[in-house]
């Protein structure tokens, strides 16, 4: 009994002087690191901010905030945040000519941590139009007959396609409306199937806002 009293305490001292490791807290709290949207037809960019609170007993300095893209820029409201202080960091994406999800991310590094705090801003920008199929081919010495490509514009937009241009003038093409605003079809058509050819068909629309749409179907002899 006395010696099984012994070496728990023995046990007892070793594991007193054991250390005692302390994982740090990051000094800002965010709020959330990612953000979610889906844009607007005809948005040209996408703006919000991260909100984030100092919860550490100490000034905290914003010393860097990059991101991996060009066209997502982001700066916050100040440098230097006191303890207990809330900020944002406010952000804009530039869609431009984009279409479909895109994941980009920003890099914030401060004075009170050697490893930086990363972001991730995700934007869907859908597509205003569909193609079906958005290419057709021909094989070769098949008969260079018409085949067509739909385009359905999304509920709630208007588009008027007016005109068809392929990028090949050896190839033919025709626009017809199904539907004005809102359905079209494009007849495409080579010159022969004696040898490989290709060409895109770009069809230009505007819709009712006033902004200039274009979207491509291809068409190629294989």
């Amino acid at each position: 009994m006395k010696l099984k009293t012994t070496l728990l305490g023995v046990s007892s001292a070793l594991i007193m002087l054991l250390p005692v490791t302390v994982v740090p807290c990051a000094a800002l709290d965010w709020k959330t690191r990612e953000l979610s949207f889906t844009t607007a037809p005809f948005q040209t960019t996408q703006e919000a901010a991260f909100e984030f609170t100092n919860r550490s007993d100490k000034p905290v300095t914003i010393r860097e905030v990059t991101s991996n893209c060009d066209c997502l820029s982001a700066a916050t409201d100040r440098m230097v945040y006191s303890p207990g202080e809330k900020g944002v960091l406010t952000f804009s994406f530039s869609i431009g000519d984009r279409l479909g999800l895109y994941q980009r991310r920003l890099k914030v590094v401060t004075d009170e941590s050697p490893d930086p705090v990363h972001l991730l801003v995700r934007v869907e920008v859908p597509e205003l139009v569909t193609l079906t199929p958005p290419s057709v081919a021909w094989s070769l010495h098949e008969a260079p007959s018409e085949k067509p490509v739909d385009l359905e514009v999304i509920p709630g937009v208007t588009i008027n396609f007016t005109r068809v241009q392929p990028t090949s003038g050896t190839f033919a093409a025709r626009l017809e409306t199904l539907e004005a605003g809102r359905r079209y079809r494009v007849h495409l058509k080579p010159p022969a199937t004696t040898q490989p050819a290709n060409a895109a068909f770009r069809i230009f629309g505007r819709a009712l806002s006033g902004q200039e749409v274009v979207v491509s179907a291809y068409g190629n002899v294989r």
